[in-house]
């Protein structure tokens, strides 16, 4: 990074730091049970005694347990430490991943567009772990991407495959987003077994669980409103996911043909793929589960309210 544009970075720190300290008070008192990820998720999953899948996403859990050790802190304190921090870093991945093409005003704007739809994914659920991780680890593998970083790929590529299953679509969106080489197809190639070795080798280690994948039909009854006799916000919680994607998806839209083909790809295709795996497989009343879309959808969001400052990365 030049001392110019880390000047410039260093400017909007604050901003940063305080949207990524806005967001974590909100994740904290809004949602049902904010301890119980600290309290017993985080321990089940590192005793290997958690229920899958949650048995098999053990990044995020001994990162916020090697954290605690290192600082002594309080388990609540290590824990609101942890989430801050994943906060902060999936604003600085956000800069990196628009920066790309954008000026840092364009930057720090689609960033604050991304956490200004973020609380749309607390509804009806405790705080995973792993969410705040995979918004920070999906992002910076996406900035990768995009800047043709291979090797920062497969590293991020590593982490996010130990933190969430849904890093299989960052190899979607690597071999997709540009014409296939002799050198991409050996990167894609190896991108793939990393994910699978990894993929395999958890439910090795840990002991194979399964667990009732198929969401489909509940997801579609989950579109009719509840009673009447539950409050209203909790009535619509099926459609929160929709209130999420559609706007984002629909602002994708604009300013079609001035995207680069990595922004495209991520918005046309990866994008739809995640949703309709999601809605196959994953409770959409959990909204959380969409929250790698939002990094998907960024650069297009971006490129329809800004008008790009470097030219595309790949």
């Amino acid at each position: 990074m030049s001392p110019r544009r880390a000047a410039s970075l260093l400017r909007l720190l604050p901003l940063y730091l305080a949207l990524a300290t806005a967001i974590g008070f909100v994740d904290y008192h809004i949602r049902p049970h904010p301890d119980l990820g600290f309290t017993k998720y985080i321990p089940e999953v590192l005793a290997g005694t958690a229920e899958a899948p949650g048995r098999y996403r053990v990044l995020a859990p001994a990162a916020y347990q090697l954290l605690a050790d290192l600082t002594g802190a309080t388990p609540l304190i290590a824990w609101l430490v942890f989430r801050w921090l994943c906060l902060l870093a999936a604003l600085l991945a956000g800069h990196l991943y628009l920066r790309t093409w954008f000026d840092d005003g364009a930057a720090a704007a689609g960033n604050a567009c991304v956490f200004a739809l973020l609380p749309l994914t607390f509804t009806n659920g405790w705080p995973n772990p792993d969410q705040f991780t995979e918004l920070a680890l999906f992002t910076f593998a996406c900035a990768c991407i995009a800047r043709g970083w291979h090797a920062a790929f497969l590293v991020s590529l590593v982490l996010n495959a130990f933190n969430r299953e849904t890093s299989i679509f960052l190899v979607m969106l690597f071999v997709l987003a540009a014409p296939l080489s002799r050198s991409r197809a050996i990167v894609g190639a190896a991108a793939t077994a990393i994910w699978l070795v990894i993929w395999a080798g958890l439910r090795w280690y840990l002991g194979f669980e399964s667990y009732d994948m198929w969401q489909l039909s509940r997801n579609v009854e989950r579109l009719i409103p509840l009673p009447a006799n539950f409050p209203p916000y909790y009535r619509m919680y099926g459609w929160f996911f929709l209130i999420l994607l559609v706007p984002s998806f629909i602002l994708a839209a604009w300013r079609w043909r001035a995207q680069p083909r990595v922004a495209r790809v991520a918005a046309a295709i990866v994008a739809p793929a995640y949703v309709i795996v999601a809605i196959m497989f994953s409770s959409v009343i959990e909204s959380r589960i969409f929250t790698a879309v939002l990094p998907l959808l960024l650069p297009s969001i971006a490129f329809a309210l800004f008008a790009p400052s470097t030219p595309e990365a790949v």
